[in-house]
C-alpha cells in the first residue's frame, strides 16, 4: 500500500501550476535515462495523449510511436512523435519493419461499459484481436508490454456485459503468453479516471464528463439507479505520473493499479454539482462498486475539490 501526498492543491484551476512543480520534482528527483523505442496504442486518445505528453517530456532523445485507429473520440497530437492511423492489428505488420520496440503501452481497447452493450460484437472483436496482436508484438521485438486492463473483471462474479467479457478474455491471453512464452506483461488497471481532454461518448461518457456537460446545457442531472453506487475516481494526471514511475521500476511487475483507494458514491459526484437530479431505472451490466485495494504511486488530486472548482469556474477545466 503506497502513501499518498498531503497538503497538495487538488484544484484543476491549478493544473498547469501542479504540472510545473511536478517537472521540478522529476527534474530534481528522477535520473534521468533514454529509453530507446516506444509504441503506444491509442496514443491520441485521453490517457495515451497525456502518456505521450509526459513521455516526449522526459525521454526526449526516445522514439515514440503512436497507433491509433481513431475510432474513439480524441486526436491529441505533439510534435516529434509518430502517428499511425490505423489499429495495431492492420499496422502490425507495418511495425514489426520500422525500429525494435524496447516498450508497449497498449491503450487501445474498446472502452466504455455502456457502448460495449450496445455493441458487443464489436467490443469482443477489437479487444481480443489487439490483445494478441500486441502480445506477438512484444514477443517478436522483445518489449516490456503494459496492458490496460479493466477493474471492473474483478467485481463480476456473473458476466452480465461484452466488455467484462472481452477483458476476461483479454486476462486469460495475457496469462499465457505469460507462462507459456515468458512475455513480460504488466497489466495496468485504472479506476474511473477524470480530468482535462477528457473524451466526450456522449451516452457513454464517463460520470463526471456526463454530469458536466448535462450542467452546461442546462439539462437535469441522470443518476440511474438509486445513486450508491461507488467508483475510485482517480485523476488523469496522477495516472500518468505514477505509469512513469512504473516505468522506471526495476525488475518485472505482473499487475499495478492505478487508484486512489477512496471511493465515492455517484450520490456525491451529483451533489458536488450543485445541481437537479432526475432518478431512473438502473442499467443492468455495471459493476455496484469498484475500489482500489492497493494504490501504486502517489495521488494528490480529490475529485469532489475537483469538480466544486469546476463548478465555480463553470467549463474552465473540461
Amino acid at each position: 500500500m503506497s502513501t499518498r501526498r498531503t497538503g497538495s492543491s487538488n484544484s484543476p484551476l491549478n493544473i498547469v501550476q501542479s504540472a510545473q512543480t511536478n517537472v521540478k520534482k522529476w527534474s530534481n528527483n528522477y535520473k534521468m535515462k533514454i529509453k530507446e523505442n516506444i509504441l503506444i496504442t491509442g496514443g491520441c486518445g485521453f490517457i495515451g495523449g497525456h502518456l505521450v505528453d509526459k513521455l516526449t517530456q522526459f525521454y526526449p532523445d526516445a522514439r515514440i510511436i503512436v497507433v491509433d485507429d481513431l475510432r474513439t473520440p480524441g486526436n491529441h497530437r505533439v510534435e516529434g512523435v509518430e502517428y499511425i492511423e490505423k489499429s495495431i492489428q492492420d499496422a502490425k505488420e507495418e511495425l514489426l519493419n520500422k525500429c525494435t520496440f524496447d516498450y508497449i503501452f497498449h491503450l487501445g481497447n474498446t472502452p466504455r461499459v455502456r457502448r460495449a452493450i450496445e455493441f458487443p460484437a464489436e467490443t469482443i472483436d477489437n479487444n481480443v484481436t489487439s490483445t494478441t496482436a500486441v502480445c506477438e508484438l512484444g514477443l517478436d521485438h522483445g518489449a516490456k508490454v503494459f496492458f490496460a486492463q479493466s477493474s471492473s473483471i474483478q467485481y463480476e462474479g456473473t458476466i452480465t456485459n461484452a466488455y467484462t467479457l472481452s477483458k476476461i478474455f483479454c486476462d486469460n491471453i495475457l496469462d499465457l503468453y505469460l507462462t507459456q512464452y515468458g512475455l513480460e506483461v504488466t497489466k495496468m488497471y485504472f479506476y474511473s479516471v477524470y480530468g482535462p481532454r477528457e473524451a466526450d461518448y456522449g451516452p457513454y461518457s464517463t460520470v463526471c464528463k456526463r454530469f458536466s456537460q448535462r450542467v452546461e446545457a442546462g439539462q437535469v442531472l441522470e443518476i440511474f439507479g438509486d445513486g450508491k453506487k461507488t467508483r475510485d475516481f482517480t485523476h488523469v494526471l496522477d495516472v500518468v505520473d505514477n505509469m512513469m514511475r512504473m516505468l522506471d521500476e526495476v525488475g518485472f511487475i505482473e499487475e499495478i493499479h492505478f487508484g486512489r483507494g477512496r471511493p465515492e458514491s455517484i450520490q456525491s459526484i451529483a451533489d458536488a454539482f450543485m445541481h437537479p437530479v432526475v432518478y431512473k431505472f438502473d442499467l443492468p451490466g455495471e459493476a455496484q462498486d469498484t475500489f482500489c485495494e492497493e494504490p501504486y504511486g502517489f495521488y494528490e488530486y480529490d475529485v469532489i475539490e475537483y469538480i466544486t472548482e469546476w463548478v465555480k469556474g463553470r467549463g474552465s477545466v473540461h
